[in-house]
């Protein structure tokens, strides 16, 4: 792994993740897959000229849309947040659910590094 690409991905990740995204699709997108289909979109959309500029295939551009669709309905981290804290009924407060996220976004982006 390419420590210096994987930190472009990783500030690439937090510009399209946060700062083009509209505060309401943060809250919507979860359940509610056109949200979460468009905010995906934007998302992998933003990535294309940082890929095409570190000389990776644009087709990682796909694999960024599936797996941010898949994470943002929040399926992964509920069911790490049930990994995490076996027998506990109660779910993790939305920060360290946000955490969790992040976390796993992060994950993901080790293989275009």
């Amino acid at each position: 792994m390419n420590a210096e690409v994987f930190i472009i991905l990783v500030l690439t990740h937090f510009v399209s993740d946060w700062f083009f995204q509209p505060a309401i699709w943060g809250i919507t997108k979860i359940k509610n897959w056109k949200t979460r289909f468009v905010h995906s979109i934007q998302y992998s959309v933003i990535f294309f000229p940082v890929l095409f500029f570190l000389n990776i295939s644009l087709y990682w551009g796909f694999y960024l849309f599936i797996t941010h669709f898949i994470i943002d309905s929040y399926v992964p981290v509920r069911l790490w947040d049930k990994i995490r804290d076996i027998g506990s009924k109660q779910e993790s407060p939305m920060w360290l659910m946000t955490v969790q996220d992040q976390i796993i976004h992060m994950l993901l982006l080790i293989p275009l590094a």
